[in-house]
């Protein structure tokens, strides 16, 4: 058997992988760094990455996959890095729900990450290991430049930290995109609840409900990345020092708060769905006020033209010649007497 064959068994997963595609183009986007080392590269092939991880096995490795559409280079990563099968095929389904779970040799964690706004929503996945972290993402896309740039540049700890912290600082990344999402949520809404207030014909009530809708599906995301930051905390793993728990309590804190202000929010979504509802009511009692006040004005000059628009013979009023003067001076008198009387009363 040639050796060929001998390695395709070797990295075949006994799990299979829910993947799109299995045998399309995944980039692997490298970053191999310690305090006084940084570099980069992007490769596309399985079989040029292994030399290079086996060259730099004295540095923390950052591995970020995307697209996941190559099951061979996804079990070479398995097989190199000693993950668990099943933790690694949770790691590849972004149809499940955000999670986290450990094995002896391996954290993993997902996130709903958000990027430009509500809608903009990318599934994430971080397997982290001994000075090996590796995130795996839909597309090449996310929030995580300003961390490359930081690495690049040797500015700040994180070089000098091992990559428990970089776990940390790219879910700090993530819920800080929440708290962007939020506030400009909750900015739109105290526009919508000024609209509302002044004219609620400008807001259909169906978008009301589709800001409802996404504020769910926001705090539901939230409300999940807030519980999986406190499992992280709360694990034990080897791989996470100390000093890194400590700097997740902070992301914990922030967490919470993004899900308070998220409960804020869909409780003045549905204040103004009271208030939407409450001006059209009150518009629509209005109206019903406005024909009551023509109808109790038209009674009386109805019941008028009804009385002398009987048809009987002997109606000697009929034949006077002020008679038809003095009956229209009569309605005018009783219009003009009813208006009077509603103004009066405040009703007009």
């Amino acid at each position: 058997m040639s050796s060929r064959k001998r390695n395709k068994k070797l990295f075949n997963s006994p799990i299979s992988y829910n993947l799109e595609k299995d045998n399309g183009v995944m980039n692997m986007d490298c970053i191999f760094y310690n305090d006084i080392y940084y570099n980069r590269t992007i490769e596309k092939k399985w079989d040029h990455l292994k030399p290079l991880l086996s060259e730099h096995q004295d540095k923390y490795i950052w591995l970020n996959l995307y697209p996941l559409e190559d099951k061979k280079t996804l079990e070479f990563i398995e097989h190199y890095f000693d993950i668990d099968p099943f933790l690694m095929a949770d790691a590849v389904d972004f149809s499940q729900r955000s999670k986290v779970w450990e094995t002896d040799k391996h954290l993993f964690c997902s996130f709903k990450m958000k990027k430009h706004d509500l809608h903009d929503t990318e599934h994430i996945s971080f397997i982290l290991g001994e000075n090996v972290i590796i995130s795996l993402q839909e597309i090449e896309e996310d929030v995580f430049q300003n961390i490359r740039t930081r690495m690049e540049n040797n500015y700040g700890p994180i070089r000098k930290k091992s990559v428990d912290y970089l776990l940390f600082l790219l879910c700090d990344c993530i819920v800080d995109q929440y708290t962007l999402i939020s506030d400009s949520s909750e900015d739109s809404l105290l526009s919508l609840e000024a609209v509302i207030a002044s004219n609620d014909e400008a807001i259909d009530l169906s978008s009301l409900y589709a800001v409802k809708k996404d504020l769910l599906q926001v705090h539901k995301d939230a409300r999940v990345s807030s519980e999986i930051i406190e499992a992280i905390i709360t694990s034990e793993f080897f791989a996470i020092s100390g000093f890194v728990t400590k700097l997740f309590t902070s992301i914990s804190h922030n967490a919470r708060h993004i899900t308070d202000s998220l409960n804020r929010q869909l409780e003045l979504v549905n204040s103004l769905s009271d208030l939407y509802f409450a001006k059209q009511n009150n518009r629509l009692n209005e109206m019903i006020k406005l024909l009551t006040i023509m109808s109790a004005i038209f009674i009386p000059i109805t019941f008028i033209a009804g009385f002398y628009g009987m048809n009987f013979i002997y109606m000697p009023e009929t034949k006077l010649a002020w008679t038809y003067p003095a009956i229209i001076g009569l309605m005018i008198l009783v219009v003009t007497f009813l208006i009077k009387f509603f103004k009066k009363k405040k009703w007009l």
